[in-house]
């Protein structure tokens, strides 16, 4: 099985932490509304897939 390699430029990675800062971003305000950490994962789950769908 041969693995491929990847370059990621600087506009990627850039793109990538952006997106991982938003969901963090997401998920602390939802912790602070929910009871649950359960919860609060599908909600950020459901607010960053919506915004993704949007953006596209």
């Amino acid at each position: 099985m041969e693995i491929e390699h990847i370059s990621y430029t600087a506009e990627m990675v850039d793109g990538l932490h952006q997106s991982v800062m938003l969901y963090k971003a997401l998920l602390e305000q939802a912790k602070k509304e929910t009871a649950s950490d359960q919860e609060a994962y599908e909600i950020a789950d459901h607010v960053f897939k919506n915004m993704m769908k949007v953006s596209e």
